[in-house]
């Protein structure tokens, strides 16, 4: 197995997306699996074709994202290429489309093509449109395929929080409202995943909520309870109190999943980042830049305890940590290096949602960061 990444901030989008790939190329030898990620200053069509012509036949996933996360930093603009290559390796990879006209069904049928290819085993890299509706549906559509057999590993593709137009990539194609999906069989892969926030203040029980919004909270419209919780404070001030405390539901094995609120209504409903289901249990959290710095190390430790060095490093962090801690996010990416070393070469994305499991069952994410160590 041989790893090779390429960065690349030309302002062409051709000439960007062949000199990163080709960097990549050069590390690695005719790759078998190749990973596109390219932030919104491009036009992404002309970058996808420049990398196809310089990986060949090469299987391909990816998406469009905010900032691409390198062993250096962020890039906030830039093409990140990563190709593998290894004569054990398979890989296939699927993009279905319109996944938000009905999430579980799209979720399965995904699953079905990848297992049409005969793979039993492996890791899958889930990349869905990070703005699509029920992505846990989805997720849950493709585990009720492909079962507990494989790692699930991934992110939500995003711009920004202005543009809301994404798009995923495979060698297949370039699309927007979909999902690009890979099953890669012949390279392992150790994951970690947290995110440092912790639970403040009593349960509490949504009674009401449909989609992505929350109406009541204990009876009680959303906003006036989550409001109180925090002292009292106007809908002018929500974007602060909002980033600083999510809502965690509780999940397998004591963890917590993290579901962020994105707006206030005008009916005093939130409007979450992610569907949160009615009846749900959640409580509000807390969490310290310290918190959320410490919690990335020990995802980085838990990723990279393994019997063989890793070879590559994928870095799949919340783009809402990356605002929240501004200038700080760099100490956040410094506890991650100073686990791995600085000969692990590392390749990411900021998200808007993350995809990684709890005792082998995949979730979707908000405010956390999934690293997988790959050998």
């Amino acid at each position: 197995m041989q790893v090779g990444v390429g960065y690349n901030q030309e302002n062409n989008s051709t000439l960007a997306g062949r000199l990163a790939a080709e960097q990549a190329v050069k590390q690695s030898g005719e790759p078998a699996i190749t990973f596109l990620f390219s932030t919104e200053n491009y036009n992404q069509k002309l970058v996808f074709q420049a990398v196809k012509k310089v990986i060949g036949k090469s299987k391909l996933i990816g998406a469009c994202t905010s900032g691409i996360i390198t062993n250096a930093g962020v890039l906030e603009k830039g093409v990140g290429i990563c190709t593998i290559s290894g004569s054990e390796i398979q890989a296939v990879t699927c993009l279905q489309e319109n996944i938000a006209l009905s999430p579980w069904k799209s979720g399965e049928e995904a699953g079905k093509k990848l297992r049409m290819s005969g793979i039993d085993s492996g890791t899958v890299f889930v990349f869905p449109d990070g703005f699509a509706a029920n992505l846990s549906e989805l997720l849950r559509g493709i585990y009720n395929v492909l079962g507990p057999d494989f790692i699930y590993i991934g992110g939500g593709a995003g711009h920004n929080l202005k543009s809301f137009q994404t798009h995923q990539f495979t060698d297949q194609g370039i699309k927007s409202n979909a999902l690009a999906i890979a099953l890669v069989k012949g390279i392992n892969f150790q994951i970690g995943i947290g995110h440092g926030w912790q639970p403040a203040g009593q349960p509490m029980v949504i009674t009401k909520a449909e989609g992505k919004k929350v109406y009541e909270i204990n009876g009680r419209p959303a906003f006036e309870v989550y409001s109180e919780c925090l002292g009292g404070f106007d809908k002018i001030n929500f974007p602060s109190y909002g980033m600083k405390h999510p809502f965690a539901i509780p999940c397998v094995g004591g963890n917590f999943l993290i579901r962020d609120p994105l707006k206030i209504e005008e009916d005093d409903s939130i409007t979450f980042v992610t569907e949160v289901p009615q009846s749900t249990v959640v409580t509000l959290t807390e969490g310290t830049f310290d918190n959320l710095i410490t919690a990335a190390g020990e995802v980085a430790k838990t990723a990279v305890n393994t019997v063989k060095l890793p070879k590559i490093l994928f870095l799949f962090d919340c783009v809402s940590r990356y605002l929240l801690m501004g200038k700080e996010f760099k100490r956040e990416l410094k506890a991650v290096m100073e686990v791995i070393g600085p000969d692990i070469p590392v390749m990411g994305m900021l998200t808007f949602g993350e995809v990684g499991t709890f005792s082998g069952i995949p979730y979707f994410h908000n405010k956390s960061i999934v690293v997988a160590a790959g050998w």
